[in-house]
């Protein structure tokens, strides 16, 4: 780069960036002595680092050099000293994945202005975590800084990327959502093959289906190609790039080694997404750098196929003397080593081994070492921290996709995250929507819809109530449904009656399974025909205890009623019954008998037998008997139990149709009412300091409980504050003022009516006066606060340029500001109403008083006078 280019460069550009950081220096009373100047040991590194620069260009020509940017307060910093590794107390940041992903959605991205220059300013990872705003190079240190302190060996890099990374523009990229769900799906299912494998024999291979199988990959290949080529006129990548190959960037390096990092990988920190090394979009690299060194690329190649060799000077120029490596890596001589006169000298001359190192350890201690990060310590609050989001919401497009997260809270409903699948590039048709919940007094969790299918799927997290007090209930684990056409209901392992499963195909049957009940039932059914209506066997609109009733279709005739029972080792197998089917509308007829129903018994088997017993009973007239009539009869109490069985059968049927629909009317009404609570909260922005306001939907946050500690704590210190006054009062309070009074020789005070009058009026006046004064502290400290307001509401107004971030600091303010005019204002409404209270009691406590009682004789002698 010439030296016509780089003077523009040096030129400030106006950004959000240069305004925030002007706004921190006029608004920081006492900053960091080294956010304002260089200890003398930086300004010696900035010495060594402009002799390199000149080195640099004397050796591989005139080439710009980024290498130390100025901070918020125009002091020029080296980069890797501008690194501070943090470790923060949240689980999320610990990981490098997690934590990407963290950061990406923490931050509100700024693109670079113009996008070929170098940022006129690099502020400290601190300031950075505080807008929770910044361009490529602010998110980049900011990432590394908190990774470093995990434990990982990363770097910052800077150099080129194409348009589509530096505009954060994802409207051609798969959604990561989908893939890590993918991921943890494949994972599961990995470790259920792993523990129930059976080795089985390779299958036979067939060279035809490989290569129609092949072919049939490389097409599907070729038509997600096709789709991801954008059509959409929101999608700017089809355009032509005015800066195309000139886009500056800086993303994050992470090494294979330490915290069993396998293999080298890049991380987008505007996005969170992670790339091979060796097949990532960037196009080149021109720095690396971490905390204690800088690198500066050599190769002439394109970012994937750079060798991340750093002390190798054929492909990298470091800037810092490495003590630890003794300066220099495998690989020929850099600048450092032509300084030396040439590395090596003559190998036969001799020096012993003890010699070397002495040598070394003077070379080591004339190394100049890199100065401590002169950034404060880097922090995120719990608050931001759980918000998450910058301003609590976020919205990304991708191919085919909408994701939409909010903050905890934020949504009547709980909502934190919606994903919406699209058919069509231009996402106007949705095919499929996934919502996330948290907080929620229901325990719902995730929600699947699917629109054009009429599907819905909640799950639901361990802990959800029953709906009835008195009856089983609650565990709801998942809710399906295919709109008239089925549903389904999974349950927790929990029930008092043991349903973990219920299942209904609308208007055709209904099955429910259990576990672990005392009676051994594991499953019950019941298959409905409406039919039966149509062929006269009942009328419509009849209703008999033969039919089962359905939302949309009334009262259905039922066939069949089924149930199974688990074995019993108590009772012989073919004695034991495992299944029992009740036929009700089926009719046999021959010459000699006609039966309406039948009940079929099917008994265990036994161990080791492929047959089972199973014995059939047709009812002729309530009687019950077996055909031919040859067969063995049962007895009058074997058909009473079965009459029974059936009885019992669908009455449970019943009364678990009954417990279904009262879940399903409770899920109905939970939902109109959000929904209703959503329609007129549309386009408001929730009030989360008001108690209370959510408590029907979402469980209370830790801040709702801290807030409303605080207001009971503040409550009562004022308590205790009048409490200690009530106290002092209690004292002798004629004390001061019967001192002039008191005869020194006997100790007693003997007052005329003058002298008790004058004691009793000083007494009042100077009380009253107490509580005037108390009335005017509390009075003025409620209008310093009520003024404060009303400045910081008048400097808002007239800011006009970009106040994002002072409107939620504006409003984090006012929220407090009200917290404290409101105890300032309960405190004044109870004094003045315990005022007067206290002044009552005064004139008794006087009038009472018998030091004072010539002052009451002297009323009936002055009236006499008169």
């Amino acid at each position: 780069m010439d030296e016509e280019q780089v003077e523009p460069e040096r030129q400030e550009q106006i950004t959000q960036k240069v305004i925030r950081c002007r706004r921190l220096v006029a608004e920081t009373q006492n900053p960091s002595p080294r956010y304002v100047g260089n200890t003398p040991k930086e300004e010696l590194l900035l010495e060594h680092v402009r002799e390199f620069e000149e080195q640099f260009v004397g050796v591989y020509g005139n080439r710009f050099l980024f290498l130390c940017p100025p901070n918020e307060y125009g002091v020029p910093k080296f980069l890797p000293s501008t690194i501070r590794p943090v470790h923060l107390p949240y689980q999320e940041l610990y990981e490098y994945k997690p934590c990407a992903q963290m950061l990406a959605d923490f931050f509100n991205y700024d693109e670079l202005n113009p996008p070929d220059r170098y940022p006129t300013v690099v502020p400290a990872p601190a300031s950075v975590l505080k807008w929770q705003a910044g361009d490529c190079f602010d998110l980049s240190i900011a990432l590394a800084s908190l990774l470093i302190g995990a434990g990982y060996d990363a770097y910052c890099v800077s150099g080129f990327a194409p348009r589509f990374i530096t505009t954060r523009n994802e409207a051609r990229s798969a959604c990561p959502q989908l893939e890590w769900d993918e991921e943890e799906y494949q994972e599961e299912g990995k470790q259920e093959d792993d523990e129930f494998t059976i080795p089985k024999k390779p299958p036979l291979r067939s060279e035809y289906i490989e290569a129609k199988k092949q072919a049939e990959d490389a097409d599907e290949v070729r038509l997600r190609e096709e789709e991801m080529k954008s059509d959409s006129e929101d999608d700017p990548s089809s355009e032509e790039d005015e800066y195309e190959n000139r886009r500056i960037h800086c993303w994050v390096l992470v090494r294979k080694g330490a915290r069993e990092v396998s293999e080298d990988m890049y991380i987008e920190p505007t996005t969170g997404r992670i790339y091979d090394v060796r097949r990532c979009p960037y196009l080149k690299i021109d720095l690396i750098w971490n905390h204690r060194n800088l690198w500066v690329n050599m190769q002439v190649c394109a970012a994937s196929q750079v060798q991340l060799d750093l002390y190798n000077s054929s492909y990298f120029e470091y800037v810092m003397l490495d003590a630890e490596s003794g300066g220099a890596g495998s690989g020929g001589a850099g600048l450092y080593a032509e300084e030396d006169g040439g590395a090596g000298g003559d190998p036969g001359a001799g020096a012993g081994a003890e010699g070397e190192e002495v040598g070394r350890a003077d070379q080591t201690s004339q190394i100049l070492d890199l100065p401590s990060a002169w950034s404060e310590r880097p922090d995120i609050s719990r608050e931001a921290f759980h918000a998450r989001c910058y301003q609590g919401e976020k919205t990304i497009f991708y191919h085919k996709c909408k994701v939409e997260q909010y903050a905890p809270y934020t949504q009547d409903d709980g909502l934190v995250q919606r994903i919406t699948l699209y058919k069509d590039v231009r996402r106007q048709i949705p095919l499929e929507i996934r919502e996330s919940f948290k907080h929620r007094r229901d325990r719902l969790y995730q929600r699947k819809r699917r629109p054009m299918q009429n599907e819905n799927v909640e799950r639901f997290l361990p802990g959800r109530p029953s709906t009835s007090a008195s009856a089983a209930g609650g565990a709801l684990k998942e809710f399906r449904e295919v709109s008239a056409l089925s549903r389904e209901l999974i349950f927790y392992n929990s029930r008092l009656d043991g349903l973990v499963r219920s299942v209904e195909l609308i208007g055709r049957k209904m099955f429910e399974h259990f576990e672990d009940r005392d009676d051994r039932l594991i499953y019950h059914s019941v298959t409905l025909d409406p039919t039966l209506v149509n062929t006269g066997t009942m009328r419509p609109g009849q209703k008999n205890k033969d039919t089962y009733p359905v939302d949309s279709m009334g009262e259905v005739p039922i066939r069949k009623m089924t149930e199974k029972y688990a074995r019993n080792p108590e009772v012989p197998a073919d004695e034991d019954i495992y299944k029992i089917c009740f036929f009700l509308t089926e009719q046999t007829t021959t010459s000699t008998y006609t039966s309406m129903g039948k009940i079929r018994v099917d008994y265990h088997r036994e161990p080791g037998s492929l047959t089972f017993r199973t014995v059939t009973y047709y009812n002729e007239d309530g009687n019950l008997r077996r055909r031919p009539a040859t067969l063995p009869q049962p007895t009058q109490a074997q058909v009473q139990k079965l009459l029974q069985m059936q009885v019992n059968c669908r009455d449970a049927i019943m009364e678990s149709h009954q417990r279904i629909q009262q879940e399903l009317t409770s899920r109905r009404k939970d939902e109109i009412s959000i929904r209703g609570m959503r329609s007129v909260q549309a386009g408001k922005k929730r009030d989360l300091t008001i108690p209370g306001s959510r408590d029907d939907v979402l469980e209370p946050s830790v801040y709702d409980l801290a807030r409303e500690s605080a207001r009971v704590e503040g409550l009562r210190e004022g308590a205790e504050e009048e409490k200690q006054e009530e106290q002092a009062t209690k004292v002798d309070i004629l004390a001061p003022y019967l001192v002039d009074f008191m005869n020194k020789e006997t100790g007693f005070v003997q007052l005329d009516s003058l002298q008790a009058e004058l004691v009793a009026k000083k007494c009042t006046t100077d009380f009253k006066k107490r509580l005037t004064d108390r009335a005017e502290i509390i009075q003025r400290r409620l209008e310093e606060e009520q003024d404060l307001l009303r400045k910081r509401r008048a400097q808002m107004q007239r800011r006009g340029d970009n106040v994002e971030r002072d409107e939620r600091e504006f409003e984090r303010y006012q929220s407090q500001a009200m917290f404290r005019t409101q105890i300032l204002e309960q405190r004044l409404a109870r004094h003045q109403m315990q005022a007067i209270e206290k002044f009552q009691e005064l004139e008794r406590m006087l009038q009472e008083d018998p030091r004072l009682a010539a002052m009451w004789q002297k009323e009936p002698a002055a009236a006499v006078k008169n």
